[in-house]
């Protein structure tokens, strides 16, 4: 038996399947009817399976959740780059050197922070 492998097509699929997933996930599991879902839920869970398989099922269910909204937090956080950057590059005033921060190490960004201190970029003036 041969091994099929992913086309791009079949890649595309599947990358917007887990999108739209995991975009439902977060937003679902941010309501308090989940909240209240699931509270009823482990409660039922301790006292028809026990301690051992309640905690192993929140487990799991944790691990695989932190992989869904981390996917979706990834997502959100490059959009808004995206839109900070393009603002940056539209303000004349604006230092180009910004652009792309968030991918330059610790000590860099606060490099750039105290330029910013020391008045070297343009800033509007005060009310």
């Amino acid at each position: 038996m041969t091994r099929r492998k992913l086309s791009a097509q079949d890649h595309g699929r599947l990358h917007l399947f887990f999108t739209n997933f995991s975009n439902w996930v977060a937003k679902w599991t941010g309501s308090h009817w989940t909240f209240t879902i699931v509270g009823v839920l482990v409660v039922l869970s301790l006292v028809f399976l026990g301690v051992e398989r309640t905690t192993a099922a929140i487990a799991i269910i944790t691990l695989l959740m932190v992989f869904v909204l981390q996917n979706t937090q990834n997502r959100d956080s490059a959009a808004l780059h995206l839109k900070l950057d393009e603002m940056v590059g539209a303000d004349p005033d604006a230092r180009d050197e910004v652009r792309g921060v968030e991918s330059k190490s610790e000590p860099e960004i606060r490099e750039l922070s105290r330029e910013e201190g020391n008045g070297q970029a343009t800033s509007a003036p005060s009310p």
